[in-house]
């Protein structure tokens, strides 16, 4: 129903044209944005930033840079993309050089280096195909019998992946992938993990000014479930391995998850101490907010270009 009623107010505003005044208001209140993209089609993203007209994509560090000097930063926006799948970069690279339109990649350096998916990643690709009935794996007892069960673990699951180490969540998703291959229900080629970019290609693809590559930490764990010490060395680490790569200094930090309850208090004031910025999950402009907490704007494969404009007037 909410859904529904938000798809009718989106057409209302595209099918009134009051799209562009109402932008220009909210954009004098509160400023630009930036927006979140994770694994969309290119073709979704060139009807999104089309849709947002007059407003204009620049680099993430430029607006970073206007917001943190205090200058206008109306009718521009920055396009960033988290992760680093291969898939997504060698998509979105070529569309970005096309277009002119400057976008930042944030990547998790331990994916990188590995080629190996991470937990997330792991749990998309087996949650349809978990059988109605109780698992045991390992200590746990997976209770995914009865009407939406199987909803409510991965919700719960997902949220113990927002807040708690690696440690507590791993081996519970690495143990039902197992167990689904053991017992035939699901063919090892059906699990379509996404493949990490690779640092040969984001070498390559660096040395083209309109393409940056930023820090998603190293393991892309939520940074409240980090020892402070752990942190630190995340935030160092993967700064310095992506400058190493790329022969560009790493400036801007996005929080793996990107909730509140992901970020925690302590982590901000730590990332501020080696960042010039850090994106959020946390939808909105980035107005008056501190450059280590900066909102953004979400979007997804199924937001069409009226959704789009409505995610932006209504931040």
């Amino acid at each position: 129903m909410i859904a529904t009623m938000r798809g009718l107010v989106a057409k209302c505003v595209q099918a009134s044209g009051a799209y562009r005044a109402l932008d220009a208001v909210c954009a004098r209140l509160a400023g630009g944005f930036i927006l979140a993209y994770h694994n969309p089609p290119p073709e979704r993203v060139v009807e999104h930033v089309r849709a947002l007209e007059p407003s204009r994509p620049v680099p993430l560090g430029e607006l970073v840079e206007r917001h943190t000097r205090g200058a206008s930063t109306v009718g521009l926006f920055a396009i960033t993309f988290d992760d680093g799948v291969a898939a997504t970069v060698r998509a979105i690279a070529p569309l970005a050089r096309r277009q002119g339109w400057p976008v930042t990649f944030f990547i998790p350096t331990a994916y990188v280096e590995s080629r190996r998916a991470m937990p997330f990643q792991w749990l998309q690709a087996i949650r349809a195909h978990l059988p109605a009935e109780r698992i045991t794996v390992g200590s746990e007892v997976v209770d995914l019998m009865g009407p939406g069960a199987r909803a409510a673990f991965v919700r719960d699951l997902t949220r113990r992946m927002c807040t708690r180490p690696r440690a507590e969540y791993e081996p519970l998703v690495l143990g039902l992938a197992d167990l689904l291959v053991a017992r035939g229900i699901v063919d090892p080629d059906q699990l379509q993990l996404p493949a990490a970019v690779g640092w040969d290609e984001v070498a390559q693809l660096a040395r083209d000014d309109l393409l940056r590559f930023e820090s998603h930490g190293v393991s892309h764990v939520a940074v409240a479930a980090l020892p402070l010490p752990e942190l630190e060395r995340e935030l160092r680490e993967s700064g310095e391995i992506i400058a190493a790569h790329t022969g560009r200094s790493c400036d801007h930090f996005c929080y793996p998850f990107g909730g509140r309850e992901s970020i925690g208090d302590a982590a901000p004031g730590i990332v501020a101490r080696f960042y010039k910025s850090a994106v959020t999950m946390v939808r909105g402009r980035v107005g008056a907010r501190t450059r280590e907490l900066l909102p953004r704007i979400p979007l997804y494969p199924h937001d069409d270009a009226a959704l789009a404009r409505l995610k932006v007037l209504t931040t």
